[in-house]
């Protein structure tokens, strides 16, 4: 499972189950996602989905716990991210600039 495959889940749910939609806010392209989507059904065993024809029509139980869970993960790794990232301007902010009178002229 991949946190890419997450991001295109919750982009698909977020976008009122429309892959194209989803593909279009992702800057990506409907068949990357759906194939990505349908790569995290095999790896977890489960429809996440109940399709019509090819559309997605509604959430399956495990979809919505997937889901559910997906949220939480996905907003761990910005937390991870905001971490870092306020660790980089702390650091950054602590190493002065000094320079030696050659570098200056």
């Amino acid at each position: 499972m991949k946190l890419q495959q997450l991001k295109y889940l919750l982009a698909i749910v977020d976008n009122g189950l429309n892959i194209t939609a989803a593909a279009e806010r992702l800057y990506t392209s409907q068949p990357g996602v759906s194939k990505q989507l349908k790569l995290l059904e095999e790896e977890l065993q489960v429809r996440l989905f109940v399709r019509k024809g090819k559309s997605l029509n509604g959430v399956t139980v495990a979809g919505h716990q997937v889901i559910s869970r997906a949220r939480l993960i996905m907003k761990e790794v910005e937390d991870i991210r905001d971490v870092a990232s306020q660790h980089y301007q702390d650091e950054s902010a602590n190493y002065p600039l000094s320079m030696t009178p050659s570098q200056v002229s």
